[in-house]
């Protein structure tokens, strides 16, 4: 018997504690040839600060997609032929390519939780404007006759994770003010698997306050939306740790960076890394 204000624990109710950088849900499948579907579920946005929702109620309550008779949440479809939320982050679908396939949002709730797809040679998507969130959740890839043939879900059995301890320096004082790879091979032993993407820990020493380091996947001529850390104060270093995905060559998996002045230093250390084949 309960008795006074005492309230039951239902179990249905939402948990809001999920683990750090969660993944739940958001299963990924060709739904024909030029859309992807992004089945129901939940996941952290990649600075771990938000949680983005589909097929659940956002902070003004409601559902996206709405739920249809019977309580039937539908997936979100993500249209290759469209560019913006739901479609391609820029450009055409291309032929024979991998994208990876991200989860967006908006940290103040206005903008509904969305889908975009972006080559894996962008280290990060075009984001649409309203959308300051993001998380990649797995990729998707295009036959020579620009259709989607296979997709995969970074929480799936297929994906493989590792992370290594102690770090594996790949990198000590660097200071290449173009773009130069970083051979990866001694601290990822993977060849010709794709969609790697490593856990990098960086140390980054500016010799002036605005100083910055990049990075993008080797192979890759972006020149925007890329990996940045920006330097706070001069001569003092910083940490941060980030994600990468790797340009993989046909025996080593490589990551491209630069610092914005040859008297900056940059080090990196691999912490971890997971590969998928789609």
């Amino acid at each position: 018997m309960i008795s006074g204000n005492a309230v039951p624990q239902i179990q249905n109710d939402p948990i809001y504690s999920l683990p750090h950088l969660y993944i739940s849900g958001l299963n990924i499948s060709v739904a024909s040839t030029t859309v992807i579907a992004i089945a129901p579920g939940a996941a952290r946005d990649q600075n771990n600060n938000i949680d983005m929702e589909v097929g659940f109620p956002n902070l003004q309550g409601v559902t996206l997609p709405a739920t249809l008779n019977l309580n039937y949440m539908p997936p979100l479809f993500i249209n290759s032929a469209l560019n913006g939320a739901n479609g391609l982050d820029q450009g055409t679908l291309a032929a024979s390519s991998s994208y990876g396939v991200w989860l967006i949002g908006d940290s103040r709730g206005y903008k509904p939780v969305a889908g975009l797809l972006s080559l894996t040679s962008n280290a990060y998507p075009l984001l649409p404007f309203g959308y300051d969130s993001l998380r990649l959740i797995g990729f998707a890839t295009s036959t020579s006759g620009t259709i989607f043939t296979a997709a995969g879900i970074l929480n799936a059995s297929n994906l493989k994770a590792f992370y290594l301890q102690p770090e594996v320096s790949v990198l000590s004082g660097g200071h290449a003010t173009t773009f130069t790879a970083i051979n990866l091979s001694s601290a990822i032993p993977t060849a010709g698997d794709t969609n790697v993407i490593a856990f990098l820990d960086v140390q980054f020493t500016p010799a002036a306050a605005g100083d910055y380091a990049q990075f993008r996947p080797t192979g890759s001529t972006a020149t925007t939306g890329l990996v940045t850390v920006t330097g706070i104060t001069a001569n003092t270093p910083q940490q941060q740790y980030l994600q990468v995905i790797c340009g993989v060559g046909s025996t080593l998996p490589e990551i491209d960076y630069l610092v914005s002045s040859a008297s900056d230093s940059l080090t990196v250390l691999v912490a971890g890394y997971s590969f998928t084949t789609t």
